[in-house]
């Protein structure tokens, strides 16, 4: 687990230029897996950390709402088992098909969605 620190600014745009108002730091606690992860996809992205953070919280100010769509494991679980129904259903009204036992389909579905059901 990883603290990390971020500072974000508080401007206000009076329409003849930003005033800052404050700078506030903020400590975070992530996996160490997950921020190695992020911060790669964000470099990709051009963008570091504090910079996503700081992103984040003002996408939530200005919006009034989280920016991003939280879902449970049972809706990821829901996804995963329509996905797999949608393979079954094509595979069942194809005559290639060859059939698998119960064991080797979930192995095929932990293969694919490299996930644990």
């Amino acid at each position: 687990m990883t603290m990390y620190a971020i500072s974000c600014i508080i401007a206000l745009n009076t329409g003849k230029g930003v005033i800052v108002l404050a700078t506030k730091a903020i400590t975070v606690r992530i996996d160490d897996a997950v921020k190695a992860q992020a911060e790669a996809m964000l470099e990709d992205m051009g963008m570091n950390m504090t910079t996503y953070i700081a992103s984040s919280l003002k996408a939530l100010v200005r919006e009034r709402k989280i920016p991003f769509d939280l879902v449970t494991t049972q809706y990821l679980s829901d996804q995963v088992i329509l996905k797999e129904l949608a393979v079954a259903e094509k595979e069942a009204t194809d005559p290639n098909t060859k059939w698998l036992s119960h064991d080797a389909v979930f192995g095929k579905i932990r293969e694919r969605h490299g996930y644990e059901i």
